[in-house]
């Protein structure tokens, strides 16, 4: 079979079956006297093998990896397990992220501060919108730090600042 033939039968195109050829991850097929690719049945498996993988996640460079010459099949149960990991480390993340989402279209008035972070939010809460340009000023900083730190060092910035939001020092 041809090119177009096989990239069909598997369901990818003629340029991507190009591409794999160029990475190594599909061996060069003989020539016809034409210059015509010529694909047998050992082709399209391999490129199915390949396709599946990447539909799965894999990288093609792990791909290559697990396929191995030989056609061995590495370590890709290794490979598949570390693949797992990562999409439950994803999986928990759309979680939490879903969880902050529930909670913003709980709110009643959403508002410039409500996209922060629930504890930053909280702080603000705590601390009087109206004031001096020094305050506001104060807040735009706090809302940009909370945005562009990682969760441990904005927990400790929250840790600092909450006690300045006591009556006592608010006073």
């Amino acid at each position: 079979m041809r090119i177009g033939e096989l990239a069909a039968l598997v369901g990818v195109s003629p340029r991507t079956v190009r591409h794999y050829h160029h990475l190594g991850l599909l061996p060069e097929p003989v020539r016809l006297a034409n210059g015509y690719r010529e694909y047998g049945l050992r082709d399209a498996v391999i490129l199915a093998r390949v396709r599946r993988l990447t539909e799965l996640g894999l990288s093609l460079d792990e791909i290559r990896d697990v396929l191995g010459p030989g056609d061995r099949g590495g370590d890709l149960r290794e490979v598949l397990m570390e693949l797992d990991a990562d999409l439950a480390r994803q999986q928990e993340a759309i979680g939490a992220r879903r969880e902050r989402l529930a909670a913003l279209l709980a709110e009643e008035d959403l508002g410039p501060d409500s996209t922060v972070s629930p504890g930053l939010a909280a702080v603000l809460r705590e601390i009087p919108a109206e004031g001096s340009r020094s305050a506001e000023l104060d807040r735009e900083l706090l809302t940009l730090l909370d945005g562009v730190t990682d969760p441990v060092a904005r927990d400790r910035m929250l840790g600092l600042i909450r006690p300045l939001t006591e009556p006592e020092a608010l006073a």
